[in-house]
């Protein structure tokens, strides 16, 4: 009887062990397709379009937030390719095509049977600066992801490479009585769309890892915070601030180690909630080399501040990471201009 029960135990062990491996290998099978719809929009399957395809593909299948993904028990994405998908049925050519033709096609996709098609449209046009004449690019990217069977909606965004657009140099510009060269133009078109591209597919696929996963409400940031909890203010350099390690203080703080000339940074922060940005607040009035901050703008969910420190841009930008790992939240720091940042949270329901 004895080793009756010990073998029924080892295989009841067994059997828990591979569903758990089982739950931690789960996948997600994404096809992503160019929506090209809008005559405004850049045509599919050109030269610039295959390497935004390109990268979207390979961000899905390997994206930056791998280890997150595991913890809501996401292996990761298998990123399926269109041409191969429908090279039996479907005309691999075909250009301008609607919602609905993308979305039934994904449809009738059998083998495999596709979990999330993920649809983006590619804008970019080349303007002169009316004061310059220098030529610059301006470029978004709207996506957007759905659940191919019930047609739910799993997030997206509309994003852009700089709002006041990126001039463009070397041989992709007109320059004396030389003319831009072509090659040029779509390789360095196809630069910046790469770069949209990588930024939406890694916060998509942690987008689809949360509302997918099986341990959602797990926590993927690192725990709930406390704004009350002073031993959480500090900076990228381990400076804590002197005396009681309160919030905000009224008297002059020091500026050891900050060589700097004193720059003022507009820093907004996008979807977060007021308890967040009351953390933020302190956070940032803290650290070693700052000297004044000022609130500029505020909504229910974003916040613009004007933030004079003498610390540089990478020292800013590492003490905002260091403070979004201590509130758990998950979200994309950017460098919009020379002076000014973004911080934008991530769409997950714990976040």
């Amino acid at each position: 009887m004895l080793k009756q029960s010990m073998a029924a135990l080892m295989v009841a062990t067994a059997s828990l062990v591979g569903a758990a491996g089982a739950a931690e290998a789960q996948t997600i099978k994404v096809l992503v397709l160019q929506e090209d719809w809008d005559t405004t929009s850049l045509r599919r399957n050109n030269r610039i379009q295959r390497a935004v395809l390109n990268t979207w593909q390979q961000t899905l299948n390997a994206p930056a937030y791998q280890g997150m993904l595991k913890r809501y028990g996401i292996g990761g994405m298998d990123v399926y390719d269109e041409t191969g998908l429908g090279l039996d049925f479907y005309g691999p050519d075909r250009s301008r095509r609607s919602d609905e033709e993308l979305i039934r096609f994904a449809e009738q996709v059998r083998n495999p049977t596709i979990d999330i098609v993920v649809l983006y449209t590619l804008y970019a046009k080349a303007v002169k600066d009316p004061y310059t004449h220098v030529s610059k690019l301006l470029m978004s990217m709207s996506y957007r992801a759905l659940d191919v069977k019930s047609k739910r909606y799993f997030g997206g965004d509309n994003i852009d490479i700089d709002r006041d657009g990126i001039p463009l140099i070397g041989c992709a510009t007109a320059l004396k009585n030389v003319g831009p060269d072509e090659h040029c133009v779509k390789e360095f078109v196809s630069t910046y769309g790469e770069r949209l591209a990588r930024d939406a597919g890694n916060a998509l696929s942690l987008r689809l890892a949360a509302l997918i996963g099986q341990t959602y409400g797990g926590g993927a940031g690192g725990g709930a915070y406390d704004p009350d909890d002073n031993s959480k203010i500090g900076d990228a350099d381990g400076y804590q601030p002197e005396g009681s390690g309160g919030y905000a203080s009224t008297a002059p703080k020091k500026v050891h180690g900050c060589p700097n000339i004193p720059t003022t940074f507009i820093v907004t922060y996008e979807g977060f909630s007021q308890k967040q940005m009351t953390f933020v607040e302190n956070n940032m009035s803290q650290w070693r080399c700052a000297l004044d901050l000022d609130a500029v703008g505020q909504s229910f969910a974003n916040a613009t501040y004007e933030y004079k420190t003498k610390a540089n841009i990478g020292q800013t930008m590492r003490n905002i990471r260091l403070m979004l790992e201590l509130t758990g939240v998950t979200a994309e720091v950017k460098n919009q201009s020379q002076n000014e940042i973004v911080v934008r949270a991530f769409g997950l329901r714990n976040n």
